[in-house]
Protein backbone atom coordinates (compact mmCIF):
# COMPACT_ATOMS: atom_id res chain seq x y z
CA UNK A 1 0.00 0.00 0.00
CA UNK A 2 2.41 2.95 -1.28
CA UNK A 3 4.36 3.84 -4.04
CA UNK A 4 5.74 1.33 -6.39
CA UNK A 5 7.81 1.00 -9.62
CA UNK A 6 7.00 -0.61 -12.69
CA UNK A 7 9.82 -3.37 -12.24
CA UNK A 8 9.10 -3.96 -8.24
CA UNK A 9 5.02 -4.65 -9.40
CA UNK A 10 5.95 -6.98 -11.65
CA UNK A 11 8.04 -8.72 -9.42
CA UNK A 12 5.36 -8.57 -6.80
CA UNK A 13 2.70 -9.98 -9.25
CA UNK A 14 -1.07 -10.05 -8.67
CA UNK A 15 -1.37 -13.41 -7.20
CA UNK A 16 -3.09 -10.96 -4.09
CA UNK A 17 -4.33 -8.24 -5.59
CA UNK A 18 -4.90 -4.41 -3.89
CA UNK A 19 -8.60 -3.06 -4.02
CA UNK A 20 -6.89 -0.21 -6.26
CA UNK A 21 -4.34 0.51 -8.31
CA UNK A 22 -3.41 4.15 -9.45
CA UNK A 23 -0.66 3.72 -12.69
CA UNK A 24 0.52 6.47 -14.14
CA UNK A 25 3.55 7.57 -15.96
CA UNK A 26 5.20 8.61 -19.44
CA UNK A 27 5.41 5.11 -20.48
CA UNK A 28 1.99 4.52 -21.64
CA UNK A 29 2.44 1.07 -23.30
CA UNK A 30 4.14 -0.34 -20.59
CA UNK A 31 1.49 0.59 -17.83
CA UNK A 32 -1.22 -0.28 -20.45
CA UNK A 33 0.36 -3.50 -20.72
CA UNK A 34 0.10 -3.94 -17.23
CA UNK A 35 -3.28 -3.13 -16.54
CA UNK A 36 -4.26 -5.58 -19.63
CA UNK A 37 -2.02 -8.24 -17.17
CA UNK A 38 -3.84 -6.97 -13.87
CA UNK A 39 -7.40 -7.48 -15.53
CA UNK A 40 -6.28 -10.49 -17.43
CA UNK A 41 -5.59 -11.94 -13.39
CA UNK A 42 -8.94 -10.31 -11.86
CA UNK A 43 -11.82 -11.20 -14.71
CA UNK A 44 -11.45 -13.98 -16.50
CA UNK A 45 -12.64 -13.51 -20.57
CA UNK A 46 -15.83 -15.53 -19.86
CA UNK A 47 -16.80 -13.25 -17.00
CA UNK A 48 -16.51 -10.35 -18.24
CA UNK A 49 -19.37 -8.82 -19.24
CA UNK A 50 -20.99 -8.37 -15.90
CA UNK A 51 -17.49 -8.17 -13.85
CA UNK A 52 -15.53 -5.97 -15.68
CA UNK A 53 -16.72 -2.01 -16.15
CA UNK A 54 -14.78 0.49 -18.39
CA UNK A 55 -14.76 3.89 -17.93
CA UNK A 56 -13.05 6.88 -20.20
CA UNK A 57 -12.40 9.50 -17.39
CA UNK A 58 -12.98 12.47 -20.17
CA UNK A 59 -16.85 11.06 -19.99
CA UNK A 60 -16.99 9.67 -15.94
CA UNK A 61 -20.32 9.89 -14.44
CA UNK A 62 -19.12 9.28 -11.35
CA UNK A 63 -22.71 7.88 -9.82
CA UNK A 64 -22.27 5.34 -12.56
CA UNK A 65 -19.01 4.71 -11.68
CA UNK A 66 -20.42 4.22 -8.11
CA UNK A 67 -22.61 1.58 -8.69
CA UNK A 68 -19.78 -0.55 -10.72
CA UNK A 69 -17.68 -0.65 -7.68
CA UNK A 70 -20.21 -1.50 -5.54
CA UNK A 71 -21.50 -4.21 -7.72
CA UNK A 72 -21.48 -8.01 -6.27
CA UNK A 73 -19.51 -10.42 -8.46
CA UNK A 74 -21.38 -12.40 -10.83
CA UNK A 75 -20.03 -15.84 -11.77
CA UNK A 76 -16.62 -14.62 -10.81
CA UNK A 77 -14.70 -13.87 -7.98
CA UNK A 78 -13.92 -9.94 -8.57
CA UNK A 79 -15.48 -6.82 -10.10
CA UNK A 80 -13.50 -4.46 -11.94
CA UNK A 81 -13.70 -0.96 -12.16
CA UNK A 82 -11.20 0.32 -14.86
CA UNK A 83 -10.77 3.99 -15.63
CA UNK A 84 -8.38 4.71 -18.51
CA UNK A 85 -7.26 8.96 -19.05
CA UNK A 86 -7.26 10.22 -15.48
CA UNK A 87 -6.34 13.43 -15.16
CA UNK A 88 -7.28 15.27 -11.48
CA UNK A 89 -6.55 18.60 -12.78
CA UNK A 90 -9.64 18.20 -15.12
CA UNK A 91 -12.15 16.94 -11.91
CA UNK A 92 -14.59 19.22 -10.59
CA UNK A 93 -13.84 19.79 -6.85
CA UNK A 94 -17.20 18.12 -5.96
CA UNK A 95 -16.42 15.07 -8.30
CA UNK A 96 -12.77 14.68 -7.10
CA UNK A 97 -14.67 14.37 -3.41
CA UNK A 98 -17.49 11.84 -4.89
CA UNK A 99 -14.71 9.61 -6.41
CA UNK A 100 -12.27 10.01 -2.89
CA UNK A 101 -15.39 8.75 -0.66
CA UNK A 102 -15.91 5.76 -2.97
CA UNK A 103 -12.23 5.03 -3.18
CA UNK A 104 -12.35 5.23 0.49
CA UNK A 105 -14.80 2.25 1.04
CA UNK A 106 -14.07 -0.33 -2.16
CA UNK A 107 -15.38 -3.73 -1.30
CA UNK A 108 -12.95 -6.73 -0.77
CA UNK A 109 -14.78 -8.25 -4.04
CA UNK A 110 -13.60 -5.24 -6.23
CA UNK A 111 -10.80 -4.18 -7.23
CA UNK A 112 -10.49 -0.06 -9.65
CA UNK A 113 -7.77 0.11 -11.79
CA UNK A 114 -7.17 3.79 -12.64
CA UNK A 115 -4.95 4.78 -15.40
CA UNK A 116 -3.58 8.23 -15.94
CA UNK A 117 -3.47 10.65 -19.10
CA UNK A 118 0.58 10.21 -19.97
CA UNK A 119 2.00 13.47 -19.80
CA UNK A 120 -1.03 15.32 -19.25
CA UNK A 121 -0.66 14.65 -15.34
CA UNK A 122 3.07 15.86 -14.79
CA UNK A 123 3.95 19.41 -13.60
CA UNK A 124 7.90 19.28 -14.78
CA UNK A 125 9.80 16.54 -16.15
CA UNK A 126 9.47 14.12 -12.80
CA UNK A 127 6.67 15.80 -11.11
CA UNK A 128 2.95 15.08 -11.25
CA UNK A 129 0.89 18.44 -11.10
CA UNK A 130 -0.15 19.35 -7.70
CA UNK A 131 -4.05 17.86 -7.87
CA UNK A 132 -2.61 14.92 -9.33
CA UNK A 133 0.11 14.47 -6.31
CA UNK A 134 -2.72 15.20 -4.36
CA UNK A 135 -4.70 12.43 -5.35
CA UNK A 136 -2.11 10.19 -5.62
CA UNK A 137 -0.79 10.34 -2.48
CA UNK A 138 -4.72 9.57 -1.36
CA UNK A 139 -4.87 6.46 -3.17
CA UNK A 140 -1.47 4.92 -1.70
CA UNK A 141 -3.26 5.17 1.84
CA UNK A 142 -5.35 2.32 0.61
CA UNK A 143 -3.92 0.87 -2.38
CA UNK A 144 -1.09 0.45 -4.91
CA UNK A 145 0.33 3.38 -6.77
CA UNK A 146 2.80 2.48 -9.36
CA UNK A 147 5.12 4.87 -11.59
CA UNK A 148 5.76 3.66 -15.38
CA UNK A 149 8.85 5.97 -15.98
CA UNK A 150 10.72 4.90 -19.07
CA UNK A 151 12.96 1.91 -18.22
CA UNK A 152 16.62 2.11 -18.52
CA UNK A 153 18.20 1.14 -21.64
CA UNK A 154 19.64 -2.02 -20.30
CA UNK A 155 16.61 -3.27 -18.89
CA UNK A 156 14.56 -2.45 -22.25
CA UNK A 157 17.33 -4.04 -23.87
CA UNK A 158 16.31 -7.25 -21.89
CA UNK A 159 12.81 -6.93 -22.77
CA UNK A 160 13.73 -6.56 -26.59
CA UNK A 161 15.76 -9.67 -26.78
CA UNK A 162 13.02 -11.63 -24.66
CA UNK A 163 10.35 -10.17 -27.28
CA UNK A 164 13.01 -11.02 -30.42
CA UNK A 165 13.54 -14.53 -28.90
CA UNK A 166 10.24 -15.14 -28.81
CA UNK A 167 9.85 -15.18 -32.52
CA UNK A 168 12.81 -16.98 -32.87
CA UNK A 169 15.36 -14.00 -33.38
CA UNK A 170 18.62 -13.08 -32.33
CA UNK A 171 19.68 -9.53 -31.46
CA UNK A 172 22.77 -8.53 -29.52
CA UNK A 173 22.29 -7.10 -25.77
CA UNK A 174 24.27 -3.81 -27.26
CA UNK A 175 21.93 -3.34 -29.99
CA UNK A 176 18.90 -4.05 -28.25
CA UNK A 177 20.41 -1.24 -25.94
CA UNK A 178 20.94 0.57 -28.92
CA UNK A 179 17.06 0.38 -30.21
CA UNK A 180 15.79 1.31 -26.98
CA UNK A 181 17.98 4.59 -26.42
CA UNK A 182 16.63 5.53 -30.50
CA UNK A 183 13.16 5.32 -29.02
CA UNK A 184 13.52 6.38 -25.67
CA UNK A 185 12.74 3.61 -24.39
CA UNK A 186 8.90 4.06 -25.32
CA UNK A 187 7.28 0.72 -24.78
CA UNK A 188 4.58 1.37 -27.24
CA UNK A 189 7.33 2.27 -30.12
CA UNK A 190 9.66 -0.23 -29.23
CA UNK A 191 6.67 -3.04 -29.37
CA UNK A 192 6.16 -1.45 -33.05
CA UNK A 193 9.48 -1.22 -34.38
CA UNK A 194 10.21 -5.21 -32.96
CA UNK A 195 7.57 -6.36 -35.22
CA UNK A 196 9.01 -3.78 -38.24
CA UNK A 197 12.04 -5.62 -37.88
CA UNK A 198 10.67 -9.52 -37.13
CA UNK A 199 9.35 -9.02 -40.80
CA UNK A 200 11.77 -7.90 -42.07
CA UNK A 201 14.59 -9.65 -40.52
CA UNK A 202 12.72 -13.08 -41.63
CA UNK A 203 14.76 -15.62 -39.49
CA UNK A 204 17.99 -13.74 -39.67
CA UNK A 205 19.25 -11.85 -37.00
CA UNK A 206 18.41 -8.38 -36.16
CA UNK A 207 21.33 -5.94 -36.46
CA UNK A 208 22.64 -2.58 -36.24
CA UNK A 209 22.31 -2.15 -39.76
CA UNK A 210 18.65 -3.03 -39.74
CA UNK A 211 18.00 -0.71 -36.67
CA UNK A 212 19.60 2.41 -38.00
CA UNK A 213 17.52 1.51 -42.00
CA UNK A 214 14.38 0.62 -40.29
CA UNK A 215 13.44 2.54 -37.12
CA UNK A 216 12.78 6.27 -37.57
CA UNK A 217 14.39 7.81 -34.10
CA UNK A 218 12.50 10.04 -31.95
CA UNK A 219 14.10 13.66 -31.97
CA UNK A 220 15.24 13.68 -28.75
CA UNK A 221 17.14 10.54 -29.88
CA UNK A 222 18.76 12.88 -32.73
CA UNK A 223 20.27 15.20 -30.12
CA UNK A 224 22.98 13.61 -29.05
CA UNK A 225 24.10 11.93 -32.48
CA UNK A 226 24.15 15.70 -33.86
CA UNK A 227 25.28 17.04 -31.14
CA UNK A 228 28.85 15.06 -30.43
CA UNK A 229 29.17 15.37 -34.31
CA UNK A 230 29.01 19.18 -34.24
CA UNK A 231 31.51 19.00 -31.47
CA UNK A 232 33.57 16.46 -33.66
CA UNK A 233 33.25 18.97 -37.15
CA UNK A 234 31.23 16.09 -39.00
CA UNK A 235 29.53 18.64 -41.31
CA UNK A 236 28.24 15.84 -43.73
CA UNK A 237 26.25 13.91 -41.00
CA UNK A 238 24.69 17.40 -38.97
CA UNK A 239 23.76 19.05 -42.41
CA UNK A 240 21.86 15.81 -43.40
CA UNK A 241 20.30 15.02 -40.51
CA UNK A 242 18.76 17.96 -40.41
CA UNK A 243 17.68 17.89 -43.86
CA UNK A 244 16.20 14.60 -42.74
CA UNK A 245 14.39 16.02 -39.98
CA UNK A 246 12.73 19.04 -41.77
CA UNK A 247 11.67 17.03 -44.14
CA UNK A 248 9.73 15.31 -41.21
CA UNK A 249 7.83 18.61 -40.54
CA UNK A 250 10.11 19.13 -37.67
CA UNK A 251 10.01 22.98 -36.63
CA UNK A 252 13.78 24.94 -36.42
CA UNK A 253 13.18 25.69 -32.65
CA UNK A 254 12.48 22.06 -31.91
CA UNK A 255 15.63 20.77 -33.97
CA UNK A 256 17.51 23.26 -31.88
CA UNK A 257 16.31 22.86 -28.75
CA UNK A 258 17.23 18.58 -28.66
CA UNK A 259 20.71 19.56 -29.68
CA UNK A 260 21.28 22.34 -26.95
CA UNK A 261 19.65 19.74 -24.37
CA UNK A 262 22.55 17.51 -25.74
CA UNK A 263 25.30 19.67 -25.54
CA UNK A 264 24.43 20.36 -21.74
CA UNK A 265 24.76 16.28 -21.25
CA UNK A 266 27.91 16.77 -22.70
CA UNK A 267 28.84 20.03 -21.00
CA UNK A 268 28.34 18.17 -17.62
CA UNK A 269 29.84 15.14 -18.44
CA UNK A 270 33.26 16.87 -19.83
CA UNK A 271 33.01 18.94 -16.36
CA UNK A 272 32.26 15.77 -14.54
CA UNK A 273 35.10 13.89 -16.38
CA UNK A 274 37.54 16.75 -15.90
CA UNK A 275 37.46 16.57 -12.06
CA UNK A 276 37.58 12.85 -11.76
CA UNK A 277 33.73 12.10 -10.94
CA UNK A 278 32.00 9.64 -13.11
CA UNK A 279 28.65 9.38 -15.25
CA UNK A 280 26.96 7.77 -11.99
CA UNK A 281 28.28 11.01 -10.33
CA UNK A 282 26.86 13.11 -13.21
CA UNK A 283 23.47 10.79 -13.42
CA UNK A 284 23.05 11.59 -9.10
CA UNK A 285 24.40 15.57 -9.25
CA UNK A 286 21.84 16.44 -11.76
CA UNK A 287 18.88 14.05 -10.80
CA UNK A 288 18.60 12.36 -14.62
CA UNK A 289 16.06 10.05 -15.07
CA UNK A 290 17.30 6.48 -15.16
CA UNK A 291 16.16 6.09 -18.74
CA UNK A 292 18.99 8.88 -19.44
CA UNK A 293 21.71 6.57 -18.32
CA UNK A 294 22.83 5.14 -21.50
CA UNK A 295 22.71 8.98 -22.92
CA UNK A 296 24.22 10.24 -20.23
CA UNK A 297 27.25 7.41 -20.23
CA UNK A 298 27.74 8.09 -23.99
CA UNK A 299 28.31 11.80 -23.96
CA UNK A 300 30.68 10.76 -20.58
CA UNK A 301 33.24 8.69 -22.73
CA UNK A 302 32.70 10.62 -26.04
CA UNK A 303 33.65 14.04 -24.55
CA UNK A 304 37.10 13.17 -23.84
CA UNK A 305 38.48 15.08 -26.76
CA UNK A 306 36.46 17.74 -26.78
CA UNK A 307 37.78 21.40 -25.23
CA UNK A 308 35.77 22.88 -22.41
CA UNK A 309 35.73 26.30 -24.37
CA UNK A 310 34.52 24.86 -27.82
CA UNK A 311 31.46 23.18 -25.94
CA UNK A 312 31.13 26.57 -24.40
CA UNK A 313 31.25 28.61 -27.18
CA UNK A 314 29.08 25.94 -29.13
CA UNK A 315 26.58 26.68 -26.27
CA UNK A 316 26.57 30.23 -26.95
CA UNK A 317 26.14 30.69 -30.81
CA UNK A 318 22.81 28.19 -30.05
CA UNK A 319 21.74 29.98 -27.03
CA UNK A 320 21.89 33.40 -29.09
CA UNK A 321 19.95 31.37 -32.09
CA UNK A 322 17.31 30.46 -30.03
CA UNK A 323 16.57 33.91 -29.37
CA UNK A 324 16.67 34.86 -32.94
CA UNK A 325 14.28 32.30 -34.40
CA UNK A 326 12.02 33.04 -31.33
CA UNK A 327 12.15 36.79 -31.90
CA UNK A 328 12.33 37.53 -35.49
CA UNK A 329 9.59 36.54 -37.61
CA UNK A 330 11.13 34.55 -40.53
CA UNK A 331 9.65 34.30 -43.96
CA UNK A 332 9.23 30.09 -44.58
CA UNK A 333 11.99 28.54 -44.16
CA UNK A 334 14.03 31.07 -42.60
CA UNK A 335 14.19 29.91 -39.41
CA UNK A 336 15.94 26.53 -40.89
CA UNK A 337 18.21 28.48 -42.44
CA UNK A 338 19.12 30.43 -39.31
CA UNK A 339 19.53 27.09 -37.31
CA UNK A 340 21.98 25.78 -40.58
CA UNK A 341 23.94 28.95 -40.19
CA UNK A 342 24.27 28.33 -36.99
CA UNK A 343 25.58 25.07 -37.24
CA UNK A 344 28.05 26.33 -39.75
CA UNK A 345 29.75 28.61 -37.37
CA UNK A 346 29.68 26.04 -34.44
CA UNK A 347 31.52 23.29 -36.83
CA UNK A 348 33.79 26.43 -37.92
CA UNK A 349 35.27 26.33 -34.23
CA UNK A 350 38.38 25.13 -33.33
CA UNK A 351 39.05 22.37 -30.22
Amino acid sequence: MALTTAGELSKKGFSKPDVLYFFYGRDVGYMESTAKKLIDKLVPNNARTLNLHRFDAKELDVGQFCDAVMAIPMFAARVCAFITGFNADKLTKDDTEALKEILSDIPETTTVVICCDGENVFRTKKALSDKNKRFADFCAKGGTVCDFAYRRANDMGRYIVSELSAQGLQISSYDAQYLANRTLSDTSLIDNEIEKLAAFADGRPVTREMIDALVSPKIESDGFSLAINILKGNAQFVFRRIDELTAQQYEAVEILGTISYSIMDIYRAKLARSSGRTADDVMKDFAYPAYKKFAVENAYSDCGRISLDKIRQVLDILSDTDLLIKTRGFSKGGDILALEQSAAKCLAIRN
